[in-house]
Order: structure tokens, then sequence, then C-alpha cells
């Protein structure tokens, strides 16, 4: 007959013993093992393949953004976007050929209304049509071009340095603002930029890159054009603040070129309308 077992005496501090027993994990102990056959990798090497594959995946990350950013637009994007703003531009120019009709309408009608004292009244209203940009003005003058020096003109390289030179030597806003102010103090009687005619309330502005006269975007180079005298215009812009600002240009590689034209041709302005009215007195006087 035999004899039951009988139960350890530390059955029950099972914990206690694995520990006096087997203080290391298993996990532990094998990777020590491991360390002393030579087979398992050493801190170093985890830390190189961990830095290889960071390094490749950032890698990847950013050629993969940098091909996304310099992809180019789709051709048929670009065609459409471009067939429309020449379509723009087309109707445009009809509207402006229709005022310019328009206008000669009415002058051939009021020179009808005004009957036998016509001569002197429309001398008056020409010298306040030709004043206020109304009426087309021909005639001798100066030409003013200026145009970006050649490094706006190349591609941008991301360069902090390249992109700073390029955008110094582009024309903005404030420079064609100076050359008109010139041209004004230098007697103009009548001043276009771009083909289109300053007046009073016209604003020569920066939109982005874009330079305005009105609300009309132009591109470069920028053509300025004032009627008058060519000797006493050329002379008086050379001595204005306007001219030496213009000749300071070249500094930042802006070409400055000007020219005495013996004829000049420039549009009345476009969108004038009156915004002040009133009845003469004998028109008043007159009325039943």
């Amino acid at each position: 007959m035999s004899t039951p077992a009988r139960p350890r005496p530390d059955a029950s501090m099972t914990l206690l013993r694995e520990v006096m027993e087997r203080p290391l994990d298993p996990g532990y102990a094998a990777a020590a093992r491991a360390r002393a056959d030579g087979t398992a990798p050493g801190p170093r090497r985890r830390r190189l393949v961990l830095t290889l594959a960071l390094a490749a995946t950032a890698g990847l990350v950013a050629t993969v953004g940098v091909v996304a950013l310099r992809a180019p637009a789709a051709a048929g994007t670009t065609g459409a976007l471009r067939a429309e703003v020449e379509d723009r531009q087309a109707q445009v120019d009809g509207l402006a050929a229709s005022v310019e009709e328009s206008r000669a309408a009415v002058a051939a009608a009021e020179e009808a209304a005004l009957g036998p004292g016509a001569a002197a009244t429309s001398e008056r209203t020409e010298r306040l049509g030709v004043l206020t940009g109304d009426l087309p003005v021909t005639g001798p003058g100066l030409r003013v071009v200026v145009a970006d020096a050649p490094s706006a003109a190349a591609d941008a390289s991301g360069s902090p340095r390249t992109d700073e030179a390029a955008d110094a030597g582009r024309v903005r806003d404030r420079d064609l603002q100076t050359v008109v102010n010139g041209l004004w103090v230098a007697g103009a009687e009548a001043v276009s930029v771009g083909g289109q005619r300053l007046t009073a309330r016209t604003a020569v502005r920066g939109a982005g890159e874009a330079v305005l006269v009105g609300y009309q975007p132009l591109a470069p180079p920028y053509t300025v054009e004032a009627v008058g005298d060519p000797a006493d215009l050329a002379t008086g812009f050379a001595l204005s603040a306007g001219g030496r600002y213009a000749a300071g240009l070249a500094d930042y590689g802006i070409r400055v070129t000007t020219t005495e034209e013996d004829e000049l041709h420039l549009p009345a302005a476009a969108g004038l309308r009156p915004e002040l009215a009133r009845v003469p007195d004998d028109a008043a006087t007159d009325a039943p």
C-alpha cells in the first residue's frame, strides 16, 4: 500500500520561490544567453538599424512631398484658364470700342445742339475733356519704358538670396507712381500707363506680383507716355524727383529708357461718369 505524497511545506509561497530560483525572466535569460554566444545584435547595431530605417522613411516622405508640390498643373486646366482670360479680354476690348463710338456720337449731338455758339463752347469743352481724360489726345511727347531687371525673370530656385535679388529687380507700383508724378511735374498735359489713360481718380497700385492701373492688370515692361513738348518734358523729368528716382533704379538692375516722340496717341479714360451736376443760372431763368 503506497503512502500518499505529502505537499511541500512551501507550496503556499510559489511566487517567492520563483523569485529565488529564477531571478531573471525567461526572455531576459534567453537574451543573455544569446549575447554570451555572440548571436544577438548589440546596442550599437540596433541603434544603427533603427536610424537607417527612420532616415529611409523620412527621405521617402520628403520625396513624395516634393514631387507633389512641383507637379505641373494639368494641361487641360491651364489651357482652359488661358482661353477664358483671352475671351474676357476680347469682350473688354469690344466694349471699349463701343464706348468710343458712343462718345463720338454724343460729341456730334452736342455740337449740333449748341448751334451758333458751338465754337467757343466746344473749345472749352474740349479743353476740359483733355484735362479730365474724357477725350483722347494725340501729339508729341515723351515715352518712358520701365523694365524688370534680368534677375527678376530667372526661375525661382527657392534660395533666399536668389529670391531676394529677383524681388529687388522687379518693378513695383510705387516705382511707376514716382515716374508718373515726375512727368506731371515736368508739365505733361496727359499721361497713360500701359495704354491706360490716367485721370485725377486713377490708382496705380499693386496686387501681389501684378501692377494694376485702375482695374486693368499690366505686364512688364511698362510703357509710360506723356503728351507735351518733348524737349521740355525730357529736361523737366530728368531734373524732377521722379527722374532722379528712375535713374536710381539702375542700381537694382531695373532698366529705364526715355525717348522723345513726334506723335503719341493716348486713348480716353474708361469708366468716367459725372459725380455732380447743377443747372446753370441762365438756364434756370429761361425755364418755363
